[in-house]
């Protein structure tokens, strides 16, 4: 399904060797994996207020990838229309310079550290934010229909044996802006 994004996340209690340990109990097949490091900047349009939560515009670095993203909820932040434009073969000072004619400002970054896991029906990753807390996300891939994308983050909750994590249902810039918002 293209322009879907099918994912959840939780509060990892759990570390990441203990995540790898699971992995590795439930299956030896993954594709491969990745270690990132990354800084997410996140854009909103000039005049916006950040704690309405407004639209906003993902700028991505890390690794040897780069990309803007963009994304519109669907149900509970688990199913989202998300499209993903590889700017990799692009300056840093371009894509703001685009983003800024284009009517947005940077709100704030996001740093964090990432082990990823790819299999031919998810992609697994554990990462740690910059203010130490860790977070477990599941992303289906290669599914038919918004049905089986779900069942997928159903089967791999249940493989990793997550009853114990606490599920998060909103994304990154939500519990940033939730934060900015705590402040006031």
């Amino acid at each position: 399904m293209k322009f879907k994004e099918i994912e959840v996340k939780y509060w990892a209690s759990i570390s990441k060797q203990e995540f790898h340990r699971r992995i590795n109990s439930a299956t030896q097949r993954y594709v491969q994996s990745d270690y990132v490091v990354s800084c997410d900047d996140y854009y909103i349009l000039n005049g916006a207020n950040i704690l309405d939560k407004p639209h906003f515009v993902r700028f991505r670095k890390g690794g040897e990838r780069q990309e803007l993203t963009l994304k519109v909820k669907e149900q509970d932040n688990v199913v989202r229309a998300e499209i993903n434009l590889d700017v990799s073969g692009n300056d840093d000072a371009a894509v703001v310079e685009f983003l800024t004619l284009s009517g947005y400002k940077k709100a704030f970054q996001v740093y964090k550290e990432a082990w990823i896991w790819y299999f031919e029906n998810c992609v697994l990753s554990y990462y740690t934010l910059s203010d130490g807390r860790n977070v477990i996300e599941i992303e289906a891939e290669g599914y038919h229909n918004e049905a089986e994308g779900l069942l997928t983050l159903e089967e791999w909750h249940n493989k990793l044996n997550l009853s114990t994590e606490v599920r998060e249902n909103r994304s990154l810039y939500e519990i940033f802006t939730d934060a900015l918002a705590e402040k006031k």
